[in-house]
């Protein structure tokens, strides 16, 4: 833990680097430069970095043109009364924005879907996001790394990698909502898709078969060291859907209301409690009161491809419920002592703050 004694102190700490950094805030009487992202991204040149204050308002489309590093607060963070930095879309439609980090933002969805701009080597890392598009061109959209976020579709589709190649998708809490045994999550992944590590809940009731449809014309696509969480009824298996050649391997599956059929692929643990430190299964995965942490003998303890745990903590990837920017300390305390004062009074403020990852 740090603690600061001048909010100075604390803004240079986050803000020390090579780069040139923009504010962004909307809030009422903010004074700030910038009052919409896009302003910002305009001033901007490539390897900036802009920085979204939370707010009430949101922040409307991000249209990417460059190669940025832009970050929120975090999608769940304890302090500012709840407010996040909470944007419609982002859109890598209107340049060639390679290299970009987006993280710590609530999003409805991001595109990655042009067909004109090279659009490479994107990490979407630490936020709550509606869905994600890939590219139809297999050239256009790829390497992309979409870690640590919570991704939760209020329709279907949720991820939807078409023919962008090499994408890794891992570390993330994956919800489908609805109870609708053919609204898909998972669109079109293919050979060279990585899906691992991640917690996937479903709340969808099976057919007369007892099948749901999570995946759709998905092919050859790796999908190791999940834990696939099941909470409908009269489920037994994710066998909807236009698929082929799915490797499953080191997963774990466990229903609350029905017996589930044995995964396909290799070294699964199938119908087991993964036996999380903390776990609601009727409350929404992002829930600061969930901790996917595994207890001391759950089966999930050291059942991965690599020996380690299976879920969001596998590897030690600094996994975040609140979704703070893993680059940013984040505020835990924040108290004003003297806020009632006249014109060239020192203000007393007292922030407390957690190191960010490399500190």
């Amino acid at each position: 833990m740090k603690t600061f004694t001048s909010f100075i102190i604390f803004f240079i700490a986050i803000s020390l680097n090579a780069q040139t950094v923009y504010i962004v805030d909307n809030n009422q009487g903010s004074g700030a430069q910038y009052t919409t992202i896009q302003s910002a991204i305009d001033a901007a040149a490539d390897g900036d970095i802009i920085y979204i204050q939370p707010s009430p308002n949101g922040y409307g489309d991000v249209n990417m043109s460059k190669t940025l590093s832009i970050y929120g607060i975090g999608h769940n963070a304890e302090l500012n009364s709840g407010q996040r930095a909470i944007v419609s879309n982002v859109l890598f439609r209107y340049g060639n924005a390679s290299g970009s980090k987006i993280s710590g933002l609530i999003i409805n969805g991001i595109y990655l879907d042009n067909t004109t701009y090279t659009n490479h080597d994107v990490v979407i890392t630490n936020n709550r996001i509606a869905f994600i598009n890939g590219n139809s061109n297999t050239s256009r959209a790829n390497n992309a790394i979409i870690a640590g976020n919570y991704i939760r579709n209020p329709n279907f589709s949720a991820i939807d990698n078409y023919n962008s190649q090499n994408w890794i998708i891992s570390n993330n809490l994956i919800e489908q909502p609805h109870t609708n045994n053919s609204w898909t999550t998972f669109n079109r992944l293919n050979s060279t898709t990585l899906l691992n590590n991640n917690v996937i809940k479903t709340v969808q009731n099976g057919d007369g078969n007892q099948s749901i449809q999570l995946f759709q014309n998905s092919s050859g696509t790796q999908i190791s060291n999940n834990i696939f969480l099941f909470t409908g009824s009269n489920v037994a298996n994710m066998n909807l859907g236009g698929n082929s050649g799915l490797n499953f391997q080191n997963n774990l599956t466990y229903s609350y209301n029905s017996t589930l059929d044995d995964l396909s692929g290799t070294n699964n643990l199938n119908n087991q409690d993964p036996l999380f430190t903390n776990f609601n299964s009727g409350i929404g995965l992002n829930s600061s009161s969930n901790d996917y942490n595994i207890q001391s003998g759950s089966p999930a303890e050291g059942a991965g491809t690599d020996g380690n745990d299976l879920g969001v903590f596998n590897g030690g990837f600094p996994f975040d419920i609140r979704g703070y920017p893993t680059e940013l300390p984040y505020l835990t305390d924040f108290v004003i002592f003297n806020n009632i004062i006249s014109a060239g009074t020192p203000l007393n403020i007292n922030i407390k703050a957690n190191a960010n990852i490399n500190n």
